[in-house]
């Protein structure tokens, strides 16, 4: 069963012995050694990303220490997220730490002083970058960006404290998706200005983002329903079929008005980073925040199109890999239904499951490039995250697991 995997796996990255040997494993082997060091603050592969794999497998194996080993990882982590000059980012920064301490705090029931300290200090930030957010990616993408607090943000709830932050993220986010905003998430190569169109470093995670923001409780600010669908239809638009799939290509060279010039060749399948299921994702949650079934039946479409023609995926991983693409894949059985989908995930998580090797230091290797195996304990590119997906795989889990949402995709 993938819960028993899952708990396998989660309990192999939180045992020291074993992670130490992993993290100099990593070191030694791994093709992106500035991506790949340990953060003990950190969400992407550090000690705040297996306290948020922690607090799902609390919620669901209360009694088993796994509370404990949260309490634990956030404490570690305190000193390096008190640094001022730590940036308000959700994978390597201050606002994923406080997902981290929030998701573990049942609530809000536990962590209470702590939580009222980080938002004395956190939120007052947030809200002063979103009122004048600078131009470029990292301002507005998942990653580093605005679009990767909306998760946080959501999982607070409303409060007046909450909802001064994000009324302006919302009117940032919204800015950057209309026709004359979209520059503002370009980058320079070549001396021309390209767009990512990935959930996690383009386009696709504004959408996202404004689109969860509007779906839980709203936002109430002017405009967001017209830049949600108007960059909704934009992106869709985007999609082309080939080899029996409806796939995104993986940037755009844009006008100075920011329409799109020249298409990037290549064309992503199947992950949630920069693929064309994670676009796809994002169109479908924009136009379940705007009632468009034509938003929906496109991205619905290209997930059943990936579904029959499953795109060959190496690694194991959230970040592009078999369990991002699970996460994806029950993210819209759940809202949708469809069968087809449902039958998908369940696959998928069988896949998943039957992967994991015993014999390994932790069950499941990172596939960097085909033919370069690490031993990552973390939860963006590691087993981790692999434990994450398969628990929420499990029937009896339950619908939205906390780090789906930060992830922009429930």
């Amino acid at each position: 069963m993938p819960a028993l995997t899952a708990r396998e796996v989660g309990r192999r990255a939180l045992d020291p012995a074993i992670r130490d040997r992993a993290l100099e494993r990593l070191a030694r082997a791994t093709l992106k050694p500035q991506v790949n060091l340990w953060s003990p603050s950190g969400v992407a592969l550090g000690g705040a990303g297996l306290a948020i794999m922690c607090a799902e497998f609390d919620g669901r194996f209360a009694g088993e220490g796994w509370d404990a080993a949260a309490h634990g990882l956030l404490a570690a982590g305190l000193d390096e997220v008190s640094d001022p000059a730590r940036p308000l980012a959700l994978f390597s920064g201050a606002v994923g730490y406080a997902a981290a301490v929030w998701l573990a705090s049942r609530g809000g029931a536990r962590y209470t002083s702590l939580l009222a300290s980080l938002d004395a200090v956190l939120l007052p930030r947030m809200r002063a970058f979103a009122l004048a957010p600078p131009s470029g990616p990292a301002s507005y993408d998942t990653v580093n960006g605005m679009a990767g607090w909306a998760g946080y943000l959501l999982s607070r709830g409303r409060s007046a404290e909450i909802d001064r932050v994000a009324g302006p993220v919302a009117d940032a986010l919204a800015a950057v998706l209309r026709p004359d905003g979209r520059n503002r998430m370009s980058y320079r190569l070549g001396g021309a200005a390209r767009l990512d169109y990935g959930l996690a470093h383009g386009l696709a995670g504004p959408l996202a983002a404004l689109a969860l923001l509007e779906i839980h409780g709203g936002t109430g600010r002017p405009g967001v329903p017209e830049a949600l669908l108007g960059a909704g239809r934009w992106l869709a638009g985007q999609a082309t079929w080939r080899s029996g799939c409806l796939l995104w290509p993986a940037t755009v060279e844009l006008g100075a008005r920011g329409d799109p010039l020249v298409r990037d060749p290549v064309e992503n399948a199947g992950s949630w980073c920069h693929g064309s299921s994670g676009i796809a994702r994002a169109v479908h949650l924009a136009g379940v925040a705007t009632g468009s079934p034509e938003l929906v039946d496109v991205a619905v479409t290209a997930m059943h199109t990936l579904c029959a023609h499953p795109p060959e995926i190496h690694s194991p991983n959230l970040c592009h890999g078999l369990a991002g693409q699970l996460a994806l894949l029950l993210g819209f059985a759940r809202e949708t239904g469809d069968p087809r989908l449902k039958a998908a995930a369940a696959d998928l998580a069988a896949r998943l499951s039957g992967g994991f090797r015993p014999g390994s230091l932790l069950g499941y290797t990172d596939v960097e490039l085909p033919g370069t195996e690490t031993d990552n304990p973390g939860l963006l590119r590691g087993s981790a995250g692999v434990a994450a997906a398969l628990l929420a795989a499990d029937p009896a889990a339950p619908p939205a697991p906390g780090w789906a949402r930060l992830l922009l995709l429930a």
